[in-house]
């Protein structure tokens, strides 16, 4: 059974087109189409506080990256209009968790712009988006249900998705910028610029690393900045065992090794990722 189901939320998509057209961690040809439609001045504000509010491979996430992005776009059930207002009711009443209240009055300037501006995207964007996402999507999913990946990716990995389903969600604004973000535990951010070809290999590389997440829960993978390298790799490796091709360069060596390293058996996942600790420079 295919456990990819992609989806194009509304929230999501209007979260990071405001992020597009603020030049916050993304600068594309998609920002600059909307650019004018926003006041000089929310623009200017939302990139003031950009570094709290992206990430960047592994090696940064924002101090307000979950509370003013995550959360809304995947763990609140209202709308993110919704969500803002409360964060903004939060910081008028001082009703802020502790480990927030120094963020406070940065969280409120950027909720207060992202409630301003939200109808504007509501009614006179988001149609032309979904439509752009749902072609998308028609065009991308039939490659995962064709293939029976996901049961191949569980079998090669050696273990089953720990959730009912993975979700990557789609928008339209994030090229030239971070992807394949988890912004909930069955939640990854995607673009829609590339091949669906090439967007069938991007996401099959991240329902792998969901499963690594599981199959290598006992060790310092995903906890360490300095194993990022041979572990994006591993799945690299097993998303060449079931497709023929890879995504990224810059991770041969590690290939090679885990395939040398499978030669005369069938390690683990966690045999093979020990195998590539060995190797990385103390």
């Amino acid at each position: 059974m295919n456990k990819i189901r992609m989806i194009a939320d509304r929230e999501t998509n209007y979260i990071y087109h405001m992020l597009s057209v603020a030049r916050c961690g993304y600068d594309n040809d998609y920002g600059a189409k909307y650019r004018g439609d926003y006041p000089e001045e929310d623009l200017a504000t939302i990139k003031k506080h950009e570094r709290l509010i992206t990430c960047a491979g592994g090696s940064h996430w924002g101090e307000l990256y979950t509370l003013m992005l995550c959360y809304p776009a995947a763990q609140w059930a209202g709308d993110a209009k919704s969500y803002y207002q409360e964060i903004i009711r939060q910081a008028d009443s001082g009703d802020v968790p502790e480990h927030y209240l120094a963020l406070a009055p940065a969280a409120r300037e950027i909720a207060d712009v992202m409630v301003r501006n939200y109808d504007h995207y509501i009614n006179d964007i988001w149609p032309e988006d979904k439509k752009s996402l749902e072609d998308y999507i028609a065009q991308v999913m039939p490659l995962f249900e064709q293939s029976d990946f996901t049961d191949r990716a569980e079998t090669v990995v050696g273990c089953t998705l720990s959730v009912e389903a993975f979700h990557p969600s789609m928008v339209t604004s994030i090229q030239h910028g971070a992807e394949a973000i988890d912004i909930s535990e069955t939640h990854d951010i995607f673009g829609i610029c590339r091949s669906p070809e090439d967007s069938f290999l991007f996401i099959g590389h991240e329902f792998i690393i969901y499963l690594l997440k599981q199959a290598l829960r006992e060790e310092d993978a995903f906890r360490r900045f300095e194993t990022w390298e041979p572990t994006e790799a591993l799945a690299e490796y097993y998303l060449k065992k079931l497709t023929g091709n890879t995504l990224f360069g810059g991770v041969e060596k590690w290939i090679e090794l885990y395939s040398q390293c499978s030669e005369k058996g069938k390690p683990s996942a966690a045999e093979l990722y020990r195998k590539a600790l060995t190797k990385l420079i103390p």
